[in-house]
Protein backbone atom coordinates (compact mmCIF):
# COMPACT_ATOMS: atom_id res chain seq x y z
CA UNK A 1 0.00 0.00 0.00
CA UNK A 2 1.43 3.64 -1.00
CA UNK A 3 1.90 6.46 1.15
CA UNK A 4 -1.27 7.94 -0.36
CA UNK A 5 -3.72 5.05 -0.09
CA UNK A 6 -2.53 4.92 3.62
CA UNK A 7 -3.46 8.31 4.85
CA UNK A 8 -6.57 7.68 2.70
CA UNK A 9 -7.32 4.57 4.48
CA UNK A 10 -6.63 7.00 7.50
CA UNK A 11 -8.62 9.82 6.72
CA UNK A 12 -11.84 7.63 5.77
CA UNK A 13 -11.98 6.11 9.58
CA UNK A 14 -11.71 10.10 11.19
CA UNK A 15 -14.88 10.84 8.84
CA UNK A 16 -16.41 7.65 8.76
CA UNK A 17 -16.84 4.59 7.16
CA UNK A 18 -19.30 5.38 4.20
CA UNK A 19 -17.30 8.30 3.24
CA UNK A 20 -14.36 8.50 0.44
CA UNK A 21 -12.03 10.99 -0.80
CA UNK A 22 -12.31 13.60 -3.45
CA UNK A 23 -10.11 14.47 -6.58
CA UNK A 24 -8.87 17.58 -4.72
CA UNK A 25 -7.98 15.51 -1.68
CA UNK A 26 -6.29 12.88 -3.77
CA UNK A 27 -4.04 15.69 -5.42
CA UNK A 28 -3.44 17.47 -1.77
CA UNK A 29 -2.25 14.03 -0.48
CA UNK A 30 -0.01 13.16 -3.22
CA UNK A 31 1.87 17.38 -2.59
CA UNK A 32 2.69 16.30 0.94
CA UNK A 33 4.42 12.96 -0.77
CA UNK A 34 6.11 15.31 -2.73
CA UNK A 35 6.75 17.62 0.09
CA UNK A 36 8.54 14.70 1.36
CA UNK A 37 6.26 15.16 5.30
CA UNK A 38 6.53 12.11 6.87
CA UNK A 39 3.44 9.93 7.01
CA UNK A 40 3.21 9.72 10.61
CA UNK A 41 3.71 13.82 10.82
CA UNK A 42 0.74 14.01 8.04
CA UNK A 43 -1.83 11.63 10.01
CA UNK A 44 -0.58 13.47 13.31
CA UNK A 45 -1.83 17.49 11.61
CA UNK A 46 -4.91 15.66 10.35
CA UNK A 47 -5.98 13.70 13.40
CA UNK A 48 -5.39 16.77 15.45
CA UNK A 49 -7.73 19.01 12.72
CA UNK A 50 -10.71 16.24 12.71
CA UNK A 51 -11.02 15.92 16.24
CA UNK A 52 -11.35 19.14 17.29
CA UNK A 53 -14.65 19.13 15.06
CA UNK A 54 -17.79 18.38 15.89
CA UNK A 55 -18.07 14.88 14.72
CA UNK A 56 -21.17 14.82 12.32
CA UNK A 57 -18.84 17.88 10.80
CA UNK A 58 -15.91 15.85 9.95
CA UNK A 59 -17.20 13.96 6.90
CA UNK A 60 -18.30 17.39 5.11
CA UNK A 61 -15.26 18.98 5.65
CA UNK A 62 -11.96 18.23 3.44
CA UNK A 63 -8.47 16.76 4.60
CA UNK A 64 -6.86 19.93 2.28
CA UNK A 65 -8.17 22.07 5.17
CA UNK A 66 -6.05 20.26 8.10
CA UNK A 67 -2.72 21.72 5.98
CA UNK A 68 -1.97 24.48 8.90
CA UNK A 69 -1.77 21.79 11.59
CA UNK A 70 0.40 19.47 9.49
CA UNK A 71 2.51 22.28 8.73
CA UNK A 72 2.60 23.08 12.62
CA UNK A 73 3.24 19.27 13.03
CA UNK A 74 6.23 18.68 10.41
CA UNK A 75 8.26 22.09 11.91
CA UNK A 76 8.28 20.81 15.26
CA UNK A 77 9.28 17.47 13.90
CA UNK A 78 12.23 19.01 11.66
CA UNK A 79 13.58 21.38 14.44
CA UNK A 80 13.10 18.72 17.00
CA UNK A 81 15.45 16.09 14.45
CA UNK A 82 17.53 18.77 13.90
CA UNK A 83 18.54 19.37 18.03
CA UNK A 84 18.48 15.44 18.30
CA UNK A 85 21.17 15.34 15.16
CA UNK A 86 22.93 18.43 16.46
CA UNK A 87 22.62 19.60 12.90
CA UNK A 88 25.61 22.61 12.20
CA UNK A 89 23.22 24.73 10.88
CA UNK A 90 25.73 27.08 9.82
CA UNK A 91 27.15 24.94 7.94
CA UNK A 92 23.79 23.62 6.20
CA UNK A 93 22.99 27.11 5.73
CA UNK A 94 26.32 27.95 3.34
CA UNK A 95 25.94 24.50 1.58
CA UNK A 96 22.41 25.47 0.82
CA UNK A 97 23.39 28.86 -0.70
CA UNK A 98 25.68 27.34 -2.29
CA UNK A 99 23.52 24.66 -3.95
CA UNK A 100 21.63 27.99 -5.48
CA UNK A 101 23.71 30.29 -6.30
CA UNK A 102 23.81 29.26 -10.22
CA UNK A 103 20.03 30.17 -10.36
CA UNK A 104 20.65 33.20 -8.59
CA UNK A 105 23.06 36.10 -7.74
CA UNK A 106 22.16 37.52 -4.25
CA UNK A 107 24.04 38.48 -1.48
CA UNK A 108 23.68 37.58 2.29
CA UNK A 109 24.51 38.96 5.27
CA UNK A 110 26.04 36.18 7.80
CA UNK A 111 23.40 34.97 10.26
CA UNK A 112 23.96 35.39 13.86
CA UNK A 113 21.57 32.49 14.89
CA UNK A 114 19.66 29.53 13.47
CA UNK A 115 16.23 31.40 13.58
CA UNK A 116 17.69 34.28 11.53
CA UNK A 117 19.73 31.56 8.97
CA UNK A 118 16.45 29.84 8.35
CA UNK A 119 14.17 33.12 7.78
CA UNK A 120 17.52 34.27 5.95
CA UNK A 121 17.01 30.98 3.30
CA UNK A 122 13.14 30.97 3.42
CA UNK A 123 13.68 34.48 1.91
CA UNK A 124 16.25 33.58 -0.64
CA UNK A 125 13.94 30.66 -1.43
CA UNK A 126 10.68 33.03 -2.10
CA UNK A 127 13.09 35.64 -4.45
CA UNK A 128 14.06 32.73 -6.43
CA UNK A 129 10.64 30.75 -6.60
CA UNK A 130 9.13 34.59 -7.81
CA UNK A 131 12.04 34.90 -10.28
CA UNK A 132 11.16 31.72 -11.67
CA UNK A 133 7.35 32.45 -11.71
CA UNK A 134 8.26 35.67 -13.47
CA UNK A 135 10.08 33.40 -16.23
CA UNK A 136 7.49 32.02 -17.41
CA UNK A 137 5.53 32.50 -20.20
CA UNK A 138 1.45 33.93 -19.60
CA UNK A 139 0.46 30.31 -21.22
CA UNK A 140 2.63 28.44 -18.67
CA UNK A 141 1.01 30.54 -15.27
CA UNK A 142 -2.13 29.87 -16.77
CA UNK A 143 -1.38 26.47 -16.92
CA UNK A 144 -0.34 25.72 -13.60
CA UNK A 145 -2.52 28.40 -12.16
CA UNK A 146 -5.69 26.23 -13.68
CA UNK A 147 -4.29 22.65 -13.14
CA UNK A 148 -4.58 24.02 -9.69
CA UNK A 149 -8.07 26.75 -9.07
CA UNK A 150 -9.68 24.25 -7.19
CA UNK A 151 -7.31 25.67 -4.36
CA UNK A 152 -7.73 29.20 -5.06
CA UNK A 153 -9.85 30.09 -1.85
CA UNK A 154 -6.78 28.24 0.29
CA UNK A 155 -4.37 31.04 -0.31
CA UNK A 156 -1.86 28.34 1.67
CA UNK A 157 -2.12 25.28 -0.27
CA UNK A 158 -2.66 27.54 -3.63
CA UNK A 159 0.78 28.56 -3.13
CA UNK A 160 2.22 25.45 -1.96
CA UNK A 161 1.26 23.90 -5.35
CA UNK A 162 2.54 26.49 -7.63
CA UNK A 163 5.73 26.28 -5.76
CA UNK A 164 6.00 22.77 -6.30
CA UNK A 165 5.47 23.30 -9.75
CA UNK A 166 7.98 25.79 -10.30
CA UNK A 167 11.38 23.55 -8.29
CA UNK A 168 9.91 20.90 -10.79
CA UNK A 169 10.19 22.59 -14.29
CA UNK A 170 13.61 24.68 -12.82
CA UNK A 171 14.79 21.87 -10.43
CA UNK A 172 15.12 23.84 -7.82
CA UNK A 173 16.50 22.40 -4.72
CA UNK A 174 14.85 22.54 -1.18
CA UNK A 175 16.30 25.54 1.05
CA UNK A 176 14.92 24.57 4.05
CA UNK A 177 18.00 24.69 6.37
CA UNK A 178 16.28 21.28 8.69
CA UNK A 179 15.55 19.35 5.16
CA UNK A 180 18.03 17.91 2.98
Amino acid sequence: MSYTERLENFIIKLKGEDFFLSPRERIFLELLAEMGIPEDIVKEGIEKYYTALNPRKRSVKPVFLSFKEIMTSYERYIRLNAQIQKIDWRARFYRKLELVKELISIKVNPPSSEEEAWKTLKSVEEKILRLFWNKLTEEEKKEIINKYKEFKKNREIFREFIKSEIRKKFKIPNLSLYVD
